[in-house]
Order: structure tokens, then sequence, then C-alpha cells
């Protein structure tokens, strides 16, 4: 992408996107280094109302609001609704850019982006798409001619790399990590995975079967408000100790910590595991627009980092447990894992293109996707 300017004389940074966890975070780490790192004005261009706005302001960042909606995967009526909201939403960020006059922008996903990025076409501010997943979302497709560039999460001789806040954990056996006791984090997403909840804990019994010893293994799962009580009664009614949380924001922090992951495989979460050094069994999420989460896992996959489960095959339990014992029984299978996850990770990436933007020079990734 053409470089016609400087980090150093950007002083002032908008972000733009949400609607989900994979479009927020990325946007508020942007924020967060630029404001503390940088020293540049920041403010956040989301829709009023929904999760962009209850973390930013949160998280004391200035925030300004677009009404919009999505498009994909809605019915005819919705569909019409969005795109009668994008001209007026259009006029209404370019009021909010003229009045904030932003270096740049930076696009994270959704659709609230669409009308902040033509706005900002329109008054000549350069901007540039944040894509995190291994598939172009359709939002980015339409706008990436109306842009400077797109950073992806992978890709030699292009920016690239998804922006995190936490720090890198190179997979070192210290402490015993990858040897008993072991400790096995299971993630649904933010809201739970219901398959997940009801297969894990019966997964993690049969593994005694496969001479896993149950008193070496420590289980911390993350259930969804809604799937915490439950799944916490049939850890308890199968006799395996568990932590059981329904949320928890700072879950990346435990990744660290984790011998294997079980979890499903959106970009920011792929990410953030593999910044840890962590190996992991990923589950896709089988409703992903364009199967973008299998592509995501697939990438890690074929670099040697992790293993792909489909859905519907958690409830082959004995099936599972068995492929789990094997992998928790060879502490070097698992170290061998958790090294090329670290070495395929697109968060290795990420402080480097948000530096880019100072010095041209480019690292290539280590996967090409």
């Amino acid at each position: 992408m053409p470089h016609d300017w400087k980090l150093s004389r950007m002083t002032r940074l908008a972000v733009t996107g949400g609607g989900t966890g994979g479009h927020v975070i990325p946007a508020l780490n942007l924020l967060r280094s630029a404001r503390d790192d940088f020293r540049a004005e920041v403010l956040y261009v989301g829709t009023p109302g929904n999760l962009e706005e209850r973390l930013a302001r949160g998280q004391s960042f200035p925030f300004e609001g677009i009404r919009t909606s999505g498009f994909m995967g809605k019915g005819v009526a919705r569909k019409l609704k969005a795109l009668w909201q994008v001209l007026p939403g259009t006029l209404e960020a370019r009021k909010i850019l003229s009045r904030f006059s932003p270096d740049l922008l930076v696009g994270t996903g959704g659709y609230v982006q669409i009308p902040a990025v033509l706005a900002a076409r329109t008054l000549g501010v350069p901007t540039l798409l944040l894509e995190t997943n291994v598939v172009t979302g359709w939002a980015n497709k339409l706008l990436e001619p109306f842009s400077s560039g797109v950073v992806y999460p992978y890709g030699p001789g292009r920016m690239a790399g998804v922006p995190l806040s936490m720090e890198p954990r190179p997979p070192v056996p210290e402490g015993g990590r990858f040897r008993f006791p072991l400790r096995i984090l299971v993630a649904g997403g933010s809201q739970g995975s219901s398959r997940i909840n009801r297969t894990l804990p019966r997964i993690v019994l049969a593994m005694g079967r496969h001479g896993v010893p149950l008193d070496q293994i420590e289980i911390f799962h993350q259930a969804g408000e809604k799937g915490k009580e439950e799944t916490e009664l049939l850890y308890r009614s199968l006799g395996i100790p568990a932590r059981v949380v329904g949320f928890l924001p700072d879950l990346a922090s435990n990744y660290a910590k984790s011998s294997v992951v079980v979890a499903r495989s959106g970009a920011m979460t792929v990410a953030e595991i593999t910044f840890s050094g962590a190996p992991a069994f990923y589950v896709p999420y089988p409703l992903a627009i364009r199967d973008h989460q299998r592509r995501n896992a697939e990438t890690i996959r074929d670099a040697g980092g992790g293993w792909i489960w489909e859905d519907s095959s958690l409830e082959e339990i004995d099936e599972r447990a068995k492929e789990m014992a094997g992998v928790l029984l060879d502490s070097d299978r698992l170290h061998g894992a958790a090294r090329r996850a670290w070495d395929a990770s697109p968060g290795r990436l990420s402080r480097f293109w948000l530096s880019g933007l100072l010095d041209p020079v480019q690292e290539s990734g280590p996967v090409t996707a």
C-alpha cells in the first residue's frame, strides 16, 4: 500500500468498526496503542448503544455514534433498512470526522465502518481496513477500492497482523506447563457454546479410560453466562473438579498458563491463543459467514500448531477423548505444537504493521494464507 503519510505526524487517530468482539477488541487495542504509545488523540466511531459504545466508554475512549444495521444474513426488510441508512450515515460520519479531523481512519470490520470509510474518502482522510480473518469479509471487500489499503492477518510483502494488547508468550516449558498437572482451558466464545458445554466434561471423564490421570488435570471452562450453572452442575455430577466462569474479559491472560485449549476459531481467539504459545483443539462455529472460522483454524492446523474438531464430532465422546489423551500424554508433542502455533501467530506481526506506518520496511509473515 502507498506510504503517503507517516505515523510520526499522525497525532489524531479515528477507529471505526463494531457489532462483535472480533471487530471491537482490535479497535480498542489500536486506540490504546495510539493513545498510550504515540500520545495521539483518539476517537471511536461506532453504533450507539452497541457493544463498541459500552466498551469504549468503559475504557474512557471518546465515542461518536452513527446509526447503521447489518446486511448479510438478514431478511429483505432488514437489508433494505441497512441500505437506506448508508447515505444519512455517511453524512453523519462526515460531520463527525470533519470535527475531529483525523490523520488516519482504521476500519476494523462490521457494517458501521461503511459510512465512516465513505465519509473519510470524501474528506481525503487516509483509511486502512483491518481484516482479521483469513476469509475477507463482505464489508472490507466492498470498501477496499475506497481505502488506502488492507491489513491482512498474514502475508509476506504486505502489511499484516492482528493487533493485540497482550504481551507475547513464546512456549518455553518452564514450570512444567506441558507436564502433569496439565491445565485444559475451554472457551466457546463470549456467549458460550451449548454443544461444547455439554460434551467437554464427558470427554474429560472419558480420557481416564485412555490413560490420563484425571487427578492431574485442571479444568478452566468459560461457559457463557447462560451456560455457567448447567456446566458447573455437569462437572460436579461427573466428579470432575473444574473452575467454570460465565464470561471473563481477560481470558487471553489465561492462555499462556494452559497446556492445551479447546476453543472456537474466531480471528481474535486464534490470534490470542497462538500469541500465547498455546496449542489448541479448534472447533469452528459451523454457521459462521462464509465458513471463516474453519479457514482461520485450518491455517494454524496446516502450520502444525493445533487440531480441528468438527462441531458435530464432539458427540463422539470416546473418539475425542482418545485424541486428546494422545496429545496430553506426549509433552514433546504438546510443546512442538505450541512452538509451531507461536511461529504462525498473526499476533506476532501486530505491532509491526502499526509502526510500519512510520517505517515502511515490512516483516514477512511466517504463514501465507
